[in-house]
């Protein structure tokens, strides 16, 4: 508890003494943080609103999935991971995430002369964070020439696989960011490998609409359910070829996967999985919220693509959306995940083990 005070301590520090400018390039904040499906990092999964959707007054809860595919140089398991979260963006200027920089700098700034309470639903840490919808985050706003009125809600987050630390900005704001680094236990700054800057966004309409993350029932290989028990984890032959000769290319180089055999795997979701856009329609037909998979494992090959389609916006629902998957050459117990997401900031997170002999 002392040690998360003297860190509450540093951050409301750099933030109060902070440059928040907009960037005039791209400051590595991003809501899709999905790069690569082999997972040999820190990697943010999914940021997951219980409300992705919420009304004026209402409780909202973020849960972060992640994992460190490093191991802890200093013992056996995996890094430990500090998460900083920060709330208190509303309505920004043309709805963009550095337009709440000039915003949280005076809320910061004012908090720093006060010396008052912190609010809550403004800074947290660890892998969950609540905030609450403001009560005027729809009157704050003009009436929209067309279509409902709403409001916007940004949540940032900081995921480091070692210690989040105050840093100096370059003062002409061409880098404006949060003023945070992650550093190792030595005071080395650790690269993007080690450290996810990201945000999640909530939007509340006039119209009261909502919206509900994906309902997912499991995860199959080859059609059989995978049991969520790792103890139960199912068995497949590894394949005997390595990744360099996975990864070689040219004339010569051969099938990297001959005599290998490759695996199904499919998430376990129903037909009515996307919801429908209240009122609008295309050519007579009515709009869905595309909902798909993205598809990252802890080793292997996606020989099926990295992401599937489970519904379109026009067409709906798609019987076919697994992915294949050819194991390493490396025996052990090894993890898979899917993270379907949808069009309207719905989330659902499903992980499994699969184990290679």
């Amino acid at each position: 508890m002392k040690q998360t005070r003297g860190f509450r301590r540093h951050v409301l520090g750099a933030l109060a003494a902070a440059t928040l400018a907009a960037p005039i390039a791209s400051a590595g904040c991003s809501p899709g943080w999905v790069s690569s499906n082999l997972v040999n990092g820190l990697r943010v999964f999914s940021v997951t609103a219980d409300k992705p959707y919420a009304q004026p007054g209402e409780e909202v809860r973020f849960d972060m999935s992640f994992y460190d595919g490093y191991p802890d140089p200093e013992g056996d398991g995996p890094r430990p991971v500090q998460i900083l979260w920060i709330g208190g963006c509303y309505n920004p200027p043309g709805d963009l995430y550095y337009g709440c920089f000039p915003q949280l700098l005076q809320t910061f700034q004012s908090l720093a002369e006060s010396g008052g309470n912190l609010p809550p639903g403004l800074i947290g840490f660890g892998p969950t964070f609540t905030t609450t919808i403001p009560e005027d985050i729809l009157s704050q706003r003009p009436a929209p020439d067309g279509g409902s009125k709403y409001g916007l809600q940004f949540v940032f987050f900081f995921a480091c696989a070692g210690e989040i630390k105050p840093i100096e900005l370059d003062p002409s704001g061409k880098a404006g960011f949060f003023p945070f680094g992650c550093f190792d236990s030595e005071g080395n700054r650790l690269a993007a490998d080690s450290f996810v800057p990201g945000f999640a966004q909530i939007y509340t309409f006039e119209d009261g609409r909502t919206n509900q993350n994906p309902p997912v029932s499991g995860m199959t290989l080859n059609g059989e359910p995978i049991p969520e028990d790792f103890t139960e984890a199912p068995t497949v032959k590894a394949c005997p070829s390595t990744v360099d000769e996975r990864r070689d290319v040219g004339c010569f180089a051969g099938d990297p996967y001959e005599n290998c055999t490759e695996y199904e795997i499919d998430l376990i979701v129903e037909p009515g999985i996307a919801e429908i856009d209240p009122g609008e329609m295309v050519d007579g037909k009515q709009i869905y919220e595309a909902v798909w998979v993205d598809w990252l494992v802890e080793a292997g090959d996606l020989t099926g693509g990295g992401i599937s389609l489970i519904s379109g916006v026009t067409e709906g629902y798609k019987n076919e959306h697994s992915t294949k998957w050819m194991p390493p050459s490396e025996p052990g117990l090894y993890q898979i995940w899917g993270v379907v997401r949808d069009t309207r900031g719905g989330s659902t997170f499903v992980q499994r083990y699969i184990r290679v002999e």
